[in-house]
């Protein structure tokens, strides 16, 4: 098993030890902490990702973003690519091949103000441990914007293994604290 396995392995389990009581709650104070961000507050156009089970929950974030008239976009998957797409309260959502939710319309090209991207596991130099497909490292290594991934305070690890092609959001939010 390589480094990086084994600790996805250890950050998956960590999440699991959480409660669902304690998810939601730390969901809660992720979610204010980034509404309360001058990041998000001067955002115009949003890039933000559908959570899952394991994940800080961004339905909050979406909700908010749409009712202060931001421009919101998902990721859409295609093969090994993954794009933009525009989100709206009447855009139609389908199932990923990972079974994520993502919206159906055409990719977005242009500029984004804000990427907040997830995550598995970090470490203290705001190393990012995705899950080894490698989309918000090729996304993250031409953006050009700011950037923000969402944690639980349990994801933090000693030390990331690094690759060549791994890619440092600018912070991290936790429940805790902003790394």
């Amino acid at each position: 098993m390589t480094e990086k396995k084994r600790q996805r392995a250890i950050c998956k389990e960590r999440i699991a030890s959480l409660t669902e009581e304690e998810k939601r709650l730390f969901s809660a104070r992720i979610t204010d902490k980034l509404l309360r961000h001058p990041y998000y507050l001067a955002a115009q156009r949003l890039f933000l990702y559908c959570s899952t089970e394991e994940e800080a929950d961004t339905r909050a974030i979406a909700e908010d973003a749409l009712s202060k008239g931001k421009e919101l976009y998902f990721p859409q998957l295609s093969g090994d690519e993954m794009y933009l797409a525009r989100y709206t309260e009447d855009t139609p959502m389908r199932l990923n091949f990972y079974g994520i939710e993502e919206p159906v319309g055409e990719p977005y090209h242009g500029d984004i103000d804000l990427a907040v991207v997830p995550l598995l596991g970090f470490d203290r130099t705001r190393m990012r441990l995705g899950r080894g497909k490698g989309y918000y490292d090729r996304f993250l290594a031409t953006y050009k914007g700011r950037s923000i991934a969402l944690a639980y305070s349990v994801q933090e690890l000693d030390r990331v293994s690094r690759e060549a092609q791994d890619v440092s959001p600018e912070i991290i939010l936790t429940e805790r604290e902003e790394i």
